[in-house]
């Protein structure tokens, strides 16, 4: 397995984990169809959607599901060392294996998760999982990749401030100009809420036209970018929360 990368290494786990449970491990992540697993946990990690889905296709011969697979194909020894390593867990012990390999630190995440339950919001600690691979992991690497297509950014210089905790997930410096802030959500559908932390609300308060949601919708088939400047002076509604956490979010539907 030396020879592949981390981010194959990744893709080829999330294609066993499908192979292995399928509709009873999109479920558990709350997440509906296959297309939108293949999108979510390759853009995850900055790969391709197809590739997941090949793996799942490579592993399904060797675990009961209703597809056949690549039955006749001579089984990769890096196919069977992931077999051997990571078949026999449980859905339990694979989900906290996935979360781990594509959500990063859950703490804050799951936390959040909890704190929505009290605020009246559907959600648990499983979904909360997927909401971060979508959100998070997976919307920000589009956004990377794809970020220069966005002509007010084509000529920045990018870094990524997620883990620094200051309110926005990229810092943008453009030639001379003061730096922008994009906030990244990610949506399922073609429409849908997204949220914003006080954190995020106060730097999009701060920073007016200098603050951006890159908003990725319909991960669940293609997944579009759609860019909202100065999004608190954009026609949106925003309806505040109070959770029990004491932290606010502030809740807006995007429109298809």
């Amino acid at each position: 397995m030396s020879e592949m990368t981390i981010e194959n290494k990744k893709m080829m786990l999330a294609g066993l984990f499908l192979s292995k449970f399928n509709r009873e491990g999109l479920a558990a992540l709350g997440i509906k169809t296959l297309g939108e697993a293949y999108n979510t946990f390759a853009y995850a990690v900055g790969g391709k959607p197809s590739s997941v889905k090949l793996y799942m296709q490579e592993f399904d011969p060797y675990f009961p599901n209703s597809r056949t697979g690549w039955k006749n194909k001579v089984i990769r020894p890096s196919r069977q060392a992931f077999i051997d390593t990571y078949g026999k867990l449980s859905l339990q012990e694979f989900l906290e294996l996935m979360k781990v390999q594509f959500a990063g630190d859950m703490d804050v995440d799951l936390a959040i998760g909890r704190a929505t339950i009290a605020a009246g919001i559907k959600d648990d600690e499983t979904t909360a999982f997927a909401r971060r691979v979508m959100t998070g992991q997976a919307a920000e690497n589009f956004f990377e990749k794809n970020y220069r297509d966005i002509q007010k950014f084509s000529d920045c210089t990018i870094q990524r401030t997620t883990a620094y905790g200051c309110g926005f997930d990229f810092k943008l410096t453009p030639p001379q100009e003061e730096f922008l802030a994009v906030e990244v959500k990610g949506l399922r559908t073609p429409s849908g809420q997204i949220q914003l932390t006080e954190k995020e609300f106060k730097m999009a308060q701060y920073l007016t036209s200098r603050f951006f949601l890159y908003v990725v919708t319909d991960f669940a088939h293609t997944p579009k970018p759609r860019v909202i400047e100065n999004p608190l002076n954009a026609g949106i509604s925003f309806e505040v929360r109070t959770m029990k956490s004491e932290q606010r979010i502030w809740i807006a539907q995007i429109a298809a």
